[in-house]
C-alpha cells in the first residue's frame, strides 16, 4: 500500500537511519530533502541538507546535494549563492547521468532567468531540450525559452544568432527575431515565420518550436476597422497631430510593402461635444473592431460603467486606477519605466554608491523618487545623495558637500600651517562614489555636466534619463554633455531611420518626435494584441521601446542605451534598418471604398 505524503519524509529518513549502506543512505536522505521542497517546507529541508556530511556522499550524490541546495537558495531569494553552487557541479558528473545533466541544466536556466540573464537561461533550456521526454515537459520548457529570449534585447539577440554555430540555437534565436521585430508589416512577419518553417522545422531539436507557429499566426490579425481618436485641435493639438502623423507613416508604409492594413476612422476628440466620451462611444457604434485612445490622461477617468470598454483598445496614456477590463491596454511614455531601467542597470553592475542629479521639475522629480523605491526592492542600499537644481550657486555648494571636497581643502590648510609654508594641492573628492544619475531636461543637462568635471568629478560615469537629449542634433550645445550615457526610445536609432526621415517636414525636431513614435507603434500594435499576452508577456520590440505587458495590462518599454560623444549623439549596440519595401501608396486615404464618417486631419508629409 503507498504510503500517505504527509509520512514519506519520515520513511526516508526512517530507512536512511536502517541502511548500512553510506551511499543507500545519502539517497534516502537526499529524496527526503527533496520531499520536503516538493511540500515548500524549505526551513525543515535546509535543515536536513546541512545535516548531511558530503564527505560521506559520491560524486553523484554531491551534485545532487548542490542542485537541491540551489533550490533552497533561490527560493530564499538568493539566485548568486544558487549559481555558486551549481557552478561547483564536476563536468565529469553531469556527463555520467542525463537525468541529473536535465536537472542542472534546468535549474541553471532558473537562476540565470532569476538574475535577468535571459539569453543565458534561455541557452541552458535548450541544452536540456532535446532529453527531455515527456512532452508536456517539452512544451513548457519551449515557451519558457521564447519567453526568455523575448526578455533579452534584441540587438543581443541579433549578435548571438549571427555568432551562432549550432543550428538549433540559432533557430531559436531567429524565432524569437521574427515574432519580436515589429519593423515587419504583418504580411511581411507571416512570410518571415513560413520561410523560418521552412529552413528549420525539419530539426528534431526545434520541432518544439515549430509546434509554437499556429499559434504565433494566429496572433498576428489587423482588425477590420480601427477609430484613432486623438485631440487634434486646442491646446494639445501638438501632441495628437504628432500622434497622428506617426500613426499614418506607419499605415502608408505596409500599404508600400503590399499589407492591406484597416480602414481607420480619425477622430477629434477637441472638437467634439461631449469629447471624449462622445467620440468613443460613437466609434464603438460605427462599427469599430480596434480604437486607439485616449492620448490625455484625464480622459483615461472616463472609462467605467457608463462607459464600458467595449472593443479592444489602446489607450494613449495610463490611469491610476486603470478599470478591471481584459480589453483595455494602457500605453504611454512613462518616464518611470526609465528610472527603473537606470536602477536595474546600476544593480547589475553592482554600482552601490550612487548620487542623483536632478533638476527641479516634478517629473524629475517623481524619477528620482521612482530610483530610489527600485534601488530598495532589489535590496540596494539607498543613494548616497540626492540633490535638485534649483539655484546654480545653491545647488554647486551642496555638491561640494556631497563630494566632501571641504574636507579635502582644509586637509590641505593644515598641512600648509604645519609645515609653515605655502602648498600647491589638488582638491580630491571623496572615492567611495560610483556612480552619478542624472534627471534633467537639456538646458539643466547642459549645466551639470561641466560642473560635474569642475568639481573633481567628471570621472565618475553620469547616466541621464531621455529628457536630457534634446532630439534636436546641435553640436555646438551637445558637447556640454560629453561621455554621458542616456536612455532614448530606438525611434532615434538607425534601425527606425527611413522612417523617421519620411516624417522629417511634419515632425519637427525635438521631443514631438517621440509621440510620433508612439504613433508609429500604435499602428504596429494593433495587429499584434494577441501577442502582448502571450507566453508570459512576450516582449515586442517598437519603435519607443522593447515593449513588455503587466499584470495591470500596462506596457512597460526597455529603452536603448545612447552616449554623446564630440557633440553628436550614438547609439550603443545599434540595430540596422530593415530593407526599405519598395513602391509607394498612390492615396493618402486610408478608407478605399468603405463608407465612413470621419473627421479630416492633416496627413503626414512624405518625402518625394
Amino acid at each position: 500500500m503507498q504510503q500517505p505524503v504527509a509520512d514519506e519524509v519520515e520513511r526516508l529518513l526512517a530507512l536512511a537511519a536502517r541502511s548500512r549502506d553510506p551511499l543507500a543512505a545519502g539517497d534516502a536522505r537526499l529524496e527526503a530533502v527533496a520531499e520536503l521542497l516538493r511540500r515548500g517546507d524549505g526551513v525543515r529541508a535546509r535543515t536536513l541538507l546541512d545535516e548531511l556530511a558530503q564527505s560521506m556522499l559520491s560524486e553523484r550524490q554531491r551534485a545532487r546535494h548542490a542542485l537541491l541546495g540551489a533550490r533552497l537558495d533561490l527560493d530564499a531569494g538568493d539566485a548568486r549563492r544558487a549559481l555558486a553552487r551549481l557552478r561547483a557541479v564536476p563536468a565529469t558528473v553531469e556527463g555520467s547521468d542525463a537525468a541529473l545533466q536535465v536537472e542542472l541544466a534546468l535549474a541553471r536556466a532558473e537562476v540565470h532567468e532569476a538574475l535577468g540573464r535571459h539569453l543565458d537561461g534561455a541557452r541552458e533550456r535548450t541544452t536540456a531540450h532535446p532529453w527531455l521526454a515527456d512532452d508536456t515537459a517539452r512544451r513548457d520548457n519551449a515557451r519558457a525559452i521564447l519567453a526568455a529570449l523575448a526578455a533579452t534585447d534584441m540587438h543581443t539577440l541579433e549578435r548571438t544568432s549571427a555568432d551562432a554555430t549550432s543550428e538549433d540555437w540559432r533557430g531559436w534565436l531567429e524565432l524569437a527575431l521574427v515574432v519580436r521585430d515589429t519593423r515587419r508589416t504583418p504580411g511581411e512577419q507571416v512570410a518571415e515565420l513560413a520561410r523560418w518553417e521552412q529552413r528549420y522545422a525539419l530539426i528534431a531539436a526545434l520541432r518544439s518550436a515549430a509546434d509554437l507557429l499556429p499559434a504565433i499566426r494566429k496572433r498576428i490579425r489587423q482588425p477590420g476597422r480601427v477609430a484613432l481618436l486623438l485631440p487634434l485641435s486646442g491646446d494639445a493639438a501638438a501632441g495628437g497631430l504628432a500622434v497622428l502623423h506617426g500613426y499614418l507613416a506607419e499605415h502608408l508604409r505596409q500599404l508600400d510593402a503590399g499589407d492591406a492594413p484597416p480602414p481607420v476612422a480619425i477622430i477629434d476628440t477637441s472638437s467634439m461635444a461631449g469629447g471624449f466620451v462622445t467620440a468613443y462611444a460613437g466609434a464603438v457604434a460605427d462599427g469599430a473592431e480596434f480604437v486607439i485612445g485616449p492620448l490625455l490622461k484625464e480622459d483615461m477617468a472616463a472609462f467605467g460603467p457608463t462607459l464600458p470598454v467595449a472593443v479592444p483598445t489602446l489607450a494613449l496614456n495610463f490611469s491610476d486606477s486603470p478599470p478591471p477590463d481584459g480589453r483595455l491596454y494602457s500605453f504611454g511614455l512613462d518616464a518611470l519605466d526609465e528610472a527603473d531601467q537606470l536602477a536595474d542597470a546600476a544593480h547589475q553592475r553592482g554600482l552601490r554608491q550612487v548620487v542623483l542629479l536632478s533638476d527641479d521639475s516634478e517629473p524629475a522629480r517623481r524619477q528620482a523618487q521612482r530610483f530610489r523605491e527600485r534601488r530598495r526592492a532589489l535590496g540596494d542600499e539607498d543613494v548616497a545623495d540626492s540633490l535638485v537644481l534649483g539655484d546654480l550657486n545653491a545647488f554647486r555648494g551642496d555638491f561640494e558637500r556631497t563630494l566632501l571636497l571641504e574636507g579635502s581643502r582644509r586637509r590641505s590648510a593644515a598641512l600648509a600651517g604645519l609645515l609653515s609654508r605655502q602648498l600647491v594641492t589638488e582638491t580630491r573628492r571623496r572615492q567611495d562614489l560610483q556612480l552619478l544619475v542624472m534627471f534633467a531636461n537639456p538646458v539643466a543637462a547642459r549645466s551639470l555636466r561641466p560642473l560635474v568635471s569642475f568639481l573633481q568629478a567628471g570621472d565618475l560615469p553620469l547616466w541621464a534619463a531621455s529628457q536630457a537629449h534634446a532630439a534636436r542634433p546641435s553640436r555646438r550645445d551637445d558637447r556640454d554633455l560629453e561621455a554621458v550615457r542616456f536612455l532614448d526610445a530606438p525611434w532615434f536609432s538607425a534601425a527606425e531611420q527611413p522612417l523617421r526621415e519620411d516624417l522629417a517636414v511634419g515632425v519637427p525636431a525635438g521631443g514631438l518626435q517621440r509621440l510620433a513614435a508612439l504613433g508609429v507603434d500604435a499602428c504596429r500594435l494593433q495587429s499584434r494584441s494577441g501577442l502582448l499576452e502571450w507566453m508570459n508577456a512576450l516582449g515586442l520590440s517598437g519603435a519607443t521601446g522593447e515593449l513588455v505587458l503587466d499584470a495591470r495590462r500596462q506596457l512597460h518599454r526597455r529603452l536603448y542605451w545612447y552616449a554623446f560623444g564630440g557633440g553628436r549623439v550614438t547609439a550603443e549596440h545599434a540595430r540596422g534598418p530593415l530593407v526599405a519595401p519598395a513602391g509607394h501608396a498612390a492615396s493618402l486615404s486610408t478608407e478605399g471604398e468603405t463608407s465612413w464618417n470621419t473627421t479630416p486631419a492633416m496627413p503626414p508629409a512624405r518625402q518625394p
